[in-house]
């Protein structure tokens, strides 16, 4: 995948995100950017690097947050997992992808709310978001996995 498209594909979904919260829809709907990292994981053969998942939380951060820290934070330990383990990380336990997605989600909307005041349901989204980000993986997951059995 193309650099330039990937960078393109960042700053289409900070102008959705914004949509999304100026709409107040933001807060019961999954995280866009997680979801977008989850796809890329999925149908690309080579993870960016560091480096690139850092950039990404901090271009998040710089238009959706008071301070620096929620979405670097956490897109850098996105992109330190990836980077370290190889890409079958995706064909392994369903419930293992789920805790992990869900533990680094409710990490994130902790960090936002401490950090942020922006949308009106953020206690609302600490609780709903992981489930929603956890039941799009699943169906991720579901779609995927004869072609994943295949690979094995």
């Amino acid at each position: 995948m193309n650099e330039l498209f990937r960078y393109l594909i960042i700053f289409v979904l900070i102008v959705i995100n914004q949509i999304l919260l100026a709409s107040s829809i933001w807060s019961i709907s999954p995280d866009i950017f997680l979801i977008n990292t989850l796809f890329m994981t999925t149908f690309v053969k080579k993870v960016p690097n560091i480096y690139f998942f850092i950039f990404k939380g901090f271009l998040i951060d710089l238009f959706f947050s008071n301070v620096t820290m929620p979405y670097t934070i956490t897109f850098g330990i996105i992109g330190l997992y990836l980077n370290f383990s190889n890409l079958k990380w995706i064909q392994r336990s369903l419930l293992e992808q789920i805790i992990l997605i869900s533990s680094i989600t409710l990490l994130l909307n902790i960090m936002l709310f401490m950090s942020n005041n922006y949308a009106d349901g953020m206690s609302i989204r600490i609780l709903l978001n992981p489930l929603l980000n956890s039941l799009v993986w699943s169906l991720i997951f579901i779609n995927q996995r004869q072609k994943w059995l295949k690979n094995i």
